[in-house]
């Protein structure tokens, strides 16, 4: 009895929030998020090219770098991190990102999406023939449709442990191909 009435509360709760099954997300909204989104912040590093960066970036962002329990907003964070890129440059030095996809969730009107997964950061000096793998860490990301196109308004991360071969045997999985 104590059961059943556990499932039966459970049950109700679940159809009350909503949550009869997972929402379908469209392959559509998928390669839209990873054409406005992914591949441009994968480019901005390649080509080490701050504006790129800065244009998938909402005006608004918020950006969490839990390792350093700090948190960045707006202008600030875009002219600092778009400096970041432009020091390389002038350096002569390189950046690599790939992302792994490990779950989006959209609301109802599909004009907000969430996503969480791996990167993984590489890097060179000036000299250095090859980047190199820095290492790995995982990330929230809230995106947002903003006059038609998918913007980063939340950028969560942290560093974590993962190997070469955990990272590369997951699904979903977006890089450049040089």
């Amino acid at each position: 009895m104590k059961y059943s009435v556990l499932f039966v509360f459970f049950l109700i709760t679940g159809l009350i929030n909503g949550q009869n099954g997972p929402r379908t997300i469209s392959k559509e909204l998928l390669e839209s998020i990873k054409t406005e989104i992914w591949i441009p912040f994968m480019e901005s590093y390649a080509y080490l090219d701050s504006d790129k960066l800065k244009s998938i970036h909402s005006d608004e962002i918020v950006r969490i770098t839990l390792d350093q329990n700090n948190i960045q907003t707006g202008q600030d964070y875009l002219e600092n991190f778009s400096g970041y890129i432009d020091d390389m440059k002038q350096q002569g030095g390189g950046l690599g990102i790939a992302f792994v996809i490990l779950s989006t969730a959209v609301n109802e009107t599909q004009d907000i999406a969430y996503q969480t997964g791996y990167y993984r950061f590489s890097s060179k000096q000036k000299g250095e023939k090859d980047l190199s793998i820095r290492g790995y860490g995982k990330f929230h990301v809230t995106l947002k449709k903003e006059e038609g196109l998918w913007k980063l308004v939340l950028d969560s991360d942290k560093r974590i442990q993962l190997s070469h071969n955990e990272f590369n045997g997951q699904k979903t999985i977006y890089k450049l191909e040089q």
